[in-house]
This record gives structure tokens, sequence and C-alpha cells, in this order.
């Protein structure tokens, strides 16, 4: 119950990235950048850690953290907010191709059928007839659910050890990558980096700060800390069931506040895709239970 509760009320505030991100002036770096170092900030002030651990499985996660992150914010920026958090909920499928690698979870052929039906729902969102730069948008939300299976899988073979270390590590580098790409835009801007609009990459408005700020802090910092408890009680399959939750509320926040709709093929695609990672929870729980009450 408490894995449950920490992971649903992570994913309620995750949610709330869609809209923000839509809402703020600043390119996809700059975001990454501030609601980066918000993120740092708030996760050092409510977790205080002692020191960090730098071994090669939370290092890996860190840079899977990082680009997961990253590559979200610029599918969002470049698709709709749908297609960007839906294709980003494909994570399931790659938690379930490696678990058995990482983790040693057998999988089944019936999992495996359904990684194929999510793949088919993946397929359905670029037969819209959508933008080159919509195109790839959807290629960065792909990759960024990559990452974020990645990161699923190395957070549950963490779990008994530091996992929010990771996400500390993870906004390290983002801030580091970001910072060097908004500094490299800003000497190649015409208008001089010095200038008050663009001050070497990092100049930003009091309304855009609010907003990175809120970002950083209750859409990164405090949700990322409530995940990396709850995984400790919850396999990373059905974790990634519960974070559901976000790709449902995601564009209903930004239809809501924005009035960006989806459209029949994102409709379609997504919830083929909410359908396979459900029945992919609902066979692991029946399997669990079985070897459960066997050993009894």
């Amino acid at each position: 119950m408490q894995g449950t509760f920490s992971i649903t009320l992570a994913a309620i505030l995750w949610s709330s990235g869609g809209v923000l991100i839509k809402a703020i002036s600043l390119d996809a770096y700059q975001i990454s950048f501030w609601r980066s170092l918000f993120a740092i900030f708030t996760i050092f002030a409510i977790v205080k850690p002692r020191h960090l651990t730098f071994d090669t499985s939370t290092i890996i996660a860190s840079f899977a953290y990082a680009f997961t992150l990253i590559f979200f914010v610029i599918a969002t920026k470049l698709t709709t907010a749908a297609n960007a958090i839906l294709l980003q909920y494909t994570a399931p499928i790659y938690v379930l191709l490696f678990s058995r690698f990482l983790l040693n979870e057998t999988v089944s052929k019936t999992q495996l059928v359904l990684v194929i039906v999510a793949l088919a729902g993946m397929v359905i969102f670029f037969l819209d007839s959508i933008s080159p730069q919509g195109v790839k948008g959807n290629v960065f939300a792909i990759m960024s659910g990559f990452f974020f299976g990645l990161f699923l899988l190395l957070s549950r073979k963490n779990r008994r050890e530091h996992p929010i270390d990771a996400v500390l590590l993870g906004n390290g580098l983002i801030v580091l990558i970001c910072s060097t790409i908004m500094m490299y835009g800003a000497f190649h801007d015409p208008r001089g980096a010095a200038d008050e609009y663009i001050l070497y990459g990092y100049a930003i408005s009091t309304a855009d700060s609010v907003m990175v700020a809120f970002l950083g802090i209750l859409q990164i910092g405090i949700p990322y800390i409530l995940f990396t408890r709850g995984i400790k009680f919850v396999r990373a399959l059905d974790a990634s069931l519960i974070a559901m939750l976000e790709p449902v509320l995601n564009p209903v926040w930004v239809f809501l506040f924005v009035g960006e709709s989806p459209s029949l093929y994102t409709v379609t695609g997504g919830l083929i895709i909410l359908a396979a990672v459900a029945l992919q929870s609902v066979f692991t729980t029946r399997s669990l239970n079985i070897q459960f009450f066997r050993g009894v």
C-alpha cells in the first residue's frame, strides 16, 4: 500500500508536465536546465543525502534518467503533448523485454504477444497526418520511453540501495548537458551572447521562472522522491502500470488549459498501448498469485 500510494501520487504530479512545458516560452534545453536545477535543490533539501553512490549501475541509471527527461521535453515541444506522453509510456515494453536479463524475471508467451500489440499501437501514431517536426517529436518520445524503461529496471535492481542517487546524478547531468547546449546557442546568436534577452542562454522571464520552479519542485523533485521510495515495494512492471495515471491525465490538463486536443490516431494508438500495459500487469499479478499459493 505504501509503494502504491507513493507511485500514484508521483504519477499525478508528473502529469502536470505537459501543460507547463507547452506554456513556457523557453526552448526544450532551457526548460530542462532550469527544471533540473530546481529539482536538485528540492531533493537535497528533503532527502539530505550524506554521500552519493557512483557504482556502474547507478551511473547508467542516471544517464537513462537524464535522457528520459530531456527527450520528453523535446518531444512535447515538437509534437502534441498526448503523443509525447503516450509514446513515452511504451516504457513497459522495454521493461518486459529486458527484465529477464537484468532482473531474472521470467517472460511468458502471452506477455510477448502483448508487446507486439503495444508495438502496433506505436505504429498507429505515425499514420497521422502530422508535420515532419511532429514525426521527429514522436521519435524523441519513443526514445524517452526506451530510457524510461531502462531507468525503471535499474531502479528496481537497486531498490535496496540508494535509487534517489541516480535521480540526483541524472539531474546534474541534465544541468551540465543543457547548459553546454544553451551557451553554444548563445554564442552563435546574432544578437550576441551578452544581450539582455540572451544572457549566455540563461535569460528567463518572471512568468517562466515561476513555471519552471513548479516543474522542478512539484513535477520532478518531490514525485521522484516518492517514486524511488515506492519502487522498493513494487515490481518494475507493476510500477509502470500505476504510473499510467500520468499519460491519462497529462493530455486532459493540456486540453483544459491549452486547448490542444489529441487526434483519432493518437487516441486509438494510445488506448492500444495502455490496454497492452494493463493486461501485462494483470497476467503478471495472476502469475505471482499462482506461484504464492503453490509455495504455500
